[in-house]
């Protein structure tokens, strides 16, 4: 199934479960605008809907995959598994990049979102200016965000094609697109 074409910046309708909201809010480091939003969702019936842009997602899916991986109790990391699979599954479900949809009208555009784009453009900035990558510490300090959600960006970045990393070796951040790929750092 092709994802639908939204506008950036659009909300999505995600429906959770009062179980799978308690969750994230009782259990992951959401940003407080993200974690206020959740806490005065619509209800409607046995669901609560909020509406999500598609780097709320992103963001929302790095802090429960950082959770999940640091539980220890087994139980509890399968439900914020299957909360995680639900979410990746809505977020997989839309796309705000024409280039992914096939229609002939459509010019194409940028692989990435404009929060990712913000982070390869500062990844290579950064290693332009310090001849080294940054770490995970200075993208959290730059972009003002927890170390789940710098990590989870990472991950995704790593996972679409735009930068390689090298386990276990710390500014071994490399990108894989050119310069002429990348927007302007804002």
């Amino acid at each position: 199934m092709r994802p639908q074409l939204i506008e950036p910046g659009e909300e999505i309708p995600v429906r959770l479960t009062t179980r799978q909201r308690d969750l994230i809010l009782e259990h992951t480091f959401i940003e407080p605008e993200l974690e206020k939003r959740l806490r005065i969702a619509v209800t409607e019936g046995a669901s609560i809907v909020v509406g999500l842009t598609l780097d709320d997602l992103d963001d929302l899916l790095g802090h429960v995959a950082a959770e999940a991986n640091h539980s220890k109790d087994a139980s509890f990391r399968r439900h914020l598994d299957t909360l995680y699979d639900r979410l990746r599954g809505v977020e997989e479900g839309y796309t705000d990049d024409p280039s992914t949809v096939r229609f002939a009208a459509i010019p194409r555009g940028p692989r990435y979102t404009p929060k990712q784009g913000q982070y390869l453009a500062f990844i290579h900035y950064y290693t332009k200016i310090h001849r080294q990558a940054p770490s995970e510490a200075d993208l959290q300090r730059y972009f003002e965000v927890s170390p789940p959600a710098v990590h989870r960006m990472l991950v995704a970045l790593e996972e679409r094609g735009f930068i390689e990393r090298s386990p276990r070796r710390p500014r071994s951040i490399r990108l894989l697109l050119d310069r002429a790929e990348l927007p302007e750092l804002e």
